[in-house]
């Protein structure tokens, strides 16, 4: 099992400090070693992390609906002549929030084209079925920035019953025909004694949020809301929602209905790590904090070239874990906006930009 503790212990004996620290050292931050990878772990991680599509951070998930064009399926209301806040930016039919704990955006994944995307055929006949639950190209897509009004407190007005602890529960969303209101916030339950509910927390939106902030409203919602769905049992709560000032929260946008995203995620656990991910975190620590401990500049340089190859090492793994097809696309292909054969198996899936190297000096 590897701990934190056990990361930053590597560091420095890659630093050669022939000094340690302990998990109560750590959670103290008690001694100059533990302050000064404290101060630059976290991010650090996600800066390595982001860099590429590990797949030890890789995830799937479902995106949460906020609002799409006048006229798709999930927005009935009339169209309008010029764009409005409330509706996706142009060109785009269909905005999602972002994931709460992405650090890359990577594909959308195709597994309905019920939306607006559309583009060349691959070819003029029709060959064969597409697999049902994949049909041709990743999803183009866009990260942008919307205003809403985020949640930052709610209290219970009706408890309802056959709530439990920790259950998640999405508030009601809007009537089908009227102008989406965005993505309902979700709170957590807290105490439930007898199944009914008496207090609750505001499950974030947004990544790293302290404290935190729930939904993606465009405007000011009337209390008290409705639950709209549960992950448990319960049914029948109520809620007065407390709502900051207009805030930027990143979005998706895209012409996908129903997306599904892949993204590198914010993973915390090391033993989640590849072991080569461990060793080029633990060496770009040492190169981060050679400086400030030893002063030994051409130190620092080394140990950026440990951090390159344990990279170097790691993506090569990382690429090889899977089958490997090194067809070349024809040019007929690609003009259609195809650049690979076998979709998961190559192209977009696998070939994917995996970032510079690492450079402190």
């Amino acid at each position: 099992m590897t701990t934190v503790t056990d990361l930053y212990n590597r560091a420095l004996a890659a630093i050669g400090t022939r000094t340690t620290v302990t998990d109560a050292e750590v959670a103290a931050n008690s001694t100059n070693e533990s302050k000064q990878l404290t101060i630059i772990y976290a991010n650090l991680r996600d800066d390595l992390l982001r860099r590429a599509p590990w797949n030890c951070a890789l995830k799937t998930a479902n995106l949460t609906y906020i609002t799409s064009s006048p006229g798709t399926p999930e927005n009935t209301s009339p169209a309008t002549s010029l764009w409005q806040p409330g509706q996706p930016a142009p060109p785009w039919a269909y905005e999602y929030q972002y994931p709460v704990d992405c650090l890359r955006a990577c594909w959308i994944i195709p597994a309905q084209q019920t939306g607006f995307e559309s583009g060349v055929p691959i070819t003029t006949a029709v060959t064969g079925g597409a697999s049902a639950f994949w049909q041709g190209q990743p999803v183009k897509f866009k990260v942008q920035t919307d205003q809403f009004r985020p949640v930052t407190a709610a209290a219970v007005v009706n408890g309802g019953s056959g709530y439990s602890v920790g259950d998640i529960i999405t508030l009601a969303g809007y009537p089908q025909g009227s102008p989406p209101i965005g993505a309902p916030a979700q709170l957590i339950v807290t105490s439930a004694p007898g199944g009914v509910i008496s207090t609750v927390d505001v499950v974030s939106a947004m990544i790293d949020a302290n404290p935190p902030l729930g939904g993606s409203y465009f405007g000011i919602q009337a209390n008290p809301v409705a639950q709209g769905s549960s992950d448990g049992t319960g049914t029948g709560a109520t809620f007065n929602l407390t709502q900051g000032p207009k805030a930027a929260q990143r979005v998706i946008l895209t012409n996908q209905e129903f997306a599904t995203l892949a993204y590198v995620a914010q993973v915390t656990d090391p033993n989640l790590f590849d072991t080569l991910f461990q060793s080029a975190l633990s060496n770009a620590m040492a190169a981060k904090v050679c400086q400030s401990l030893t002063g030994d500049k051409k130190l620092v340089n080394q140990l950026v070239n440990d951090v390159n190859e344990a990279i170097t090492a790691a993506r090569s793994i990382d690429g090889n874990e899977g089958p490997v097809i090194n067809d070349v696309t024809p040019d007929w292909i690609r003009i259609r906006g195809i650049n690979w054969t076998d979709g998961y198996v190559s192209g977009p899936y696998t070939s994917y930009d995996w970032g510079n190297y690492w450079s402190f000096a």
